[in-house]
């Protein structure tokens, strides 16, 4: 008996170590954006990251399925979703403008459709859509930076980046729905902007 439940667990632990290597290579669908390519995000201190790939998003996305309307159908055909928001120091914000504006390049020349742009005082929020076979949303990405003024949310006079990644078939009208169900910041910045 004692060595049927060691050879459980061996094998329990053998099938989690072999699914734990299985993890998905998320960059190779359409709508992956990797912000972490560009330099001056290497160095920078992450003040928030949230990383929801596709096995969590339909388990939260059958669970949400009876009790939010719509939320289930929103999750439901997502692949990934990531969020990082990184601390500017105020000697880096110039930088950081240079490599907002390097992204915004980059994006629209891999063929996303950038659908919001702003520009208030410094601030700026870029929103893009990426569209795959048969004209669906398969790609969500939001850039934002955002320059803090002193005695402000930030006291230290620093600024912050914000970025976010949605993987998968994505329905826009149901994007203000997972923003508000779920909390995940940096959505609010693309429906406020609407």
């Amino acid at each position: 008996m004692k060595s049927l439940k060691t050879t459980l667990v061996l094998l329990f632990a053998m099938s989690a170590l072999f699914f734990a290597q299985q993890k998905e290579d998320y960059s190779k669908y359409p709508g992956y954006f990797n912000y972490r390519d560009f330099a001056q995000l290497k160095n920078a201190e992450s003040i928030t990251e949230v990383y929801l790939e596709e096995p969590l998003l339909k388990m939260v996305a059958g669970l949400a399925q009876d009790k939010k309307e719509g939320l289930g159908d929103a999750i439901g055909g997502l692949k990934l979703i990531r969020v990082n928001e990184f601390k500017i120091p105020k000697n880096e914000l110039t930088n950081m403008e240079t490599a907002v504006e390097s992204m915004d390049n980059n994006l629209q020349s891999k063929n996303w459709d950038r659908i919001i742009r702003t520009n208030n005082k410094g601030n700026y929020t870029n929103v893009y859509i990426k569209k795959g076979a048969d004209n669906e949303f398969v790609g969500l990405t939001i850039i934002s930076l955002e320059k803090l003024l002193k005695g402000g949310e930030n006291s230290d006079d620093s600024g912050k980046a914000t970025f976010v990644n949605i993987v998968g078939k994505i329905d826009l009208s149901t994007i203000g729905k997972l923003s508000e169900q779920l909390h995940v910041p940096g959505l609010d910045k693309a429906k406020k902007e609407k």
